[in-house]
C-alpha cells in the first residue's frame, strides 16, 4: 500500500475551492466559523443580550392590562344602620296627612363590610413619565450587546490562529512522510547495489544485513509518521467541524512568510476593557440621578357593581417618587463605581502593556525562526552533495556501509529538520498575526 496516497488532506469542497492563494486562510477559518459549537453559543448570546435591549426599550411604553374581581361574602364585620327608627315616625305623620299608606315602615339595617355578589372589572394603562433609571437601564443593554460583539470577534481571533497553526502541524507531519519514503528510496537503491556488490564478491553478507536492519528502523518511523499525521489531521477537522471526506486540496504557500509584512490592527480584549469602563461608569451614573424624581400616571376604566348590574367609571392617578434622604448609601455606592472605573483603567493600561509586549515577543520570534530556516537550505544541499560522493564509493568498493547509511541519516535529519524549521516559522507567524490583530474580523 502506498502511503503517500493514504495520507489524509483536507476536505474544502463544500466552498467551491480546490485552490487557495498565498496565505489565504480565508476559506479554512470562515469553515471553522461556521461550525463551531462554542461560537454558535456565543451567537446565542448575542441575540440574548439584543432581546433584554428591546425590553428595556419597551419600559418606555404604556402597558395595558385587563382585570376583573367577583366576591360573594358572608358574616364578617357589619355596621347597624337604624333607619326605621329614624324614618318611621316621619313615614306615619305623612300617612296620617295624605290619609294614605303609601309610605311603609321600613326596618332597621345591618351592612356588612365585604361585598356580597361584587365584581369589578376594569381596563387598566400604566405610563412611566419620567424615570432616569429607564435610560440608565437602556445604555446598560445596549452596552452588553456591544461587548459580547467584542467577545464574538475575540473568539474569533483565537479560532483563527489555531486553525492556521493545526494546518501547519497537519502540513509539517504530511511532509515528514513524504522525507521517510524519500529515505526509504535511498535504502531500497542501497540494498540493490549491495546485493550487486555482494553478487560479484565486492561487497559482505554483513553490509545487507545491516541495511535491511535500517530498512525495519526507517519502517517504524513512517509507522509513526503516519501515526502523528493522523492525529494531526484530526485536530484540523476537529476545528473545521467537517466529518467529510478527504480531498487533495493545499493551501498555495511560499516557503516562508514574510516577516511582519501584515499591518497590526486593534486587540479585542481592549475594547472589551473600554466598553467595561463605559459599563462602570452608567452605576456611577445611575447614583447619580439619585435625587430625580420618579413620576408616572395609571388609568383605570370599567364598571364595578353589585348583581351584576352596570356601573361604569374612569379613575386617574399619578404617583410620584422623590427620594430625599438614605444616609448617604448612594453617595458610597457611587464611590464603589468609580473604584471601579479606576481599577478597569488600570487593567486597561496593564492589559495594554502586556500586548505590546506579546507583540514584540512574537515579531522577535517570528523573525529568529526565518532565520534559521533559512540555515537548512545549505546544509541539505551539503549532505545530499556528500551522500551522492559516499554512494559512488561505495559502488566502487571504497567506502563502506557504516558510511553510506551515515549519509543517508544525515540527509533524512537535515530535511526533517527543514521542514520543522519551515512550518515553526508558519507558527511564529500565525502567533504574530494574532498578536498584532492583523488577520480581519467581520
Amino acid at each position: 500500500m502506498n502511503i503517500r496516497n493514504s495520507l489524509p488532506v483536507l476536505l474544502i469542497s463544500v466552498l467551491g475551492i480546490t485552490q487557495l492563494p498565498g496565505q489565504d486562510f480565508s476559506a479554512l477559518i470562515a469553515t471553522c466559523w461556521a461550525n463551531n459549537q462554542q461560537l454558535k453559543a456565543h451567537d446565542f448570546q448575542l441575540r440574548q443580550a439584543e432581546a433584554a435591549l428591546k425590553e428595556a426599550q419597551g419600559l418606555y411604553l404604556p402597558n395595558l392590562s385587563f382585570g376583573t374581581q367577583y366576591t360573594l361574602a358572608a358574616g364578617g364585620r357589619a355596621i347597624d344602620f337604624p333607619v326605621g327608627d329614624l324614618l318611621n315616625p316621619v313615614y306615619s305623620t305623612l300617612n296620617q296627612i295624605t290619609g294614605s299608606q303609601q309610605f311603609p315602615s321600613l326596618e332597621n339595617q345591618s351592612i356588612q363590610f365585604l361585598p356580597n355578589n361584587f365584581y369589578d372589572a376594569r381596563f387598566r394603562v400604566q405610563q412611566v413619565l419620567f424615570n432616569p433609571d429607564l435610560a440608565i437601564n437602556r445604555a446598560l443593554k445596549s452596552a452588553q450587546i456591544d461587548l459580547k460583539q467584542l467577545e464574538i470577534k475575540a473568539y474569533k481571533r483565537e479560532l483563527s490562529k489555531e486553525v492556521m497553526n493545526a494546518y501547519f502541524q497537519w502540513r509539517q507531519a504530511d511532509q515528514a512522510i513524504s522525507i521517510f519514503q524519500e529515505a526509504d528510496t535511498l535504502l531500497v537503491e542501497a540494498a540493490r547495489t549491495t546485493q550487486s556488490m555482494l553478487r560479484n564478491g565486492i561487497a559482505l553478507p554483513s553490509a545487507l544485513s545491516r541495511i535491511e536492519s535500517e530498512q525495519a528502523s526507517l519502517k517504524a518511523q513512517q509507522i509513526d509518521a503516519a501515526a502523528n499525521e493522523e492525529n494531526a489531521w484530526a485536530y484540523l477537522t476537529y476545528l473545521l467541524g467537517t466529518n467529510e471526506e478527504r480531498v487533495n486540496i493545499i493551501l498555495d504557500m511560499p516557503d516562508l512568510p514574510d516577516s511582519m509584512s501584515n499591518p497590526s490592527g486593534a486587540r479585542e480584549e481592549l475594547a472589551q476593557l473600554d466598553q467595561a469602563i463605559a459599563m462602570q461608569q452608567l452605576a456611577f451614573e445611575k447614583e447619580d440621578r439619585f435625587y430625580q424624581p420618579r413620576l408616572g400616571a395609571q388609568l383605570d376604566i370599567g364598571s364595578q357593581a353589585f348583581d351584576f348590574n352596570w356601573a361604569p367609571y374612569a379613575l386617574l392617578g399619578v404617583s410620584l417618587t422623590w427620594n430625599i434622604y438614605d444616609g448617604k448609601q448612594h453617595r458610597y455606592r457611587q464611590e464603589q463605581a468609580q473604584a471601579a472605573v479606576d481599577a478597569r483603567i488600570q487593567q486597561k493600561a496593564f492589559a495594554n502593556d502586556q500586548i505590546e509586549l506579546q507583540k514584540k515577543v512574537a515579531a522577535n520570534n517570528l523573525r529568529s525562526a526565518i532565520l534559521q530556516a533559512k540555515t537548512f537550505q545549505p546544509r541539505i544541499r551539503a549532505t545530499e552533495k556528500a551522500y551522492r560522493e559516499v554512494y559512488r564509493k561505495y559502488q566502487e568498493g571504497t567506502a563502506n556501509y557504516l558510511e553510506l547509511l551515515d549519509a543517508r541519516t544525515q540527509i533524512t535529519q537535515a530535511r526533517i529538520a527543514n521542514s520543522l524549521a519551515r512550518f515553526m516559522a508558519w507558527s511564529k507567524w500565525a502567533d504574530y498575526i494574532y498578536a498584532a490583530a492583523s488577520y480581519p474580523i467581520d
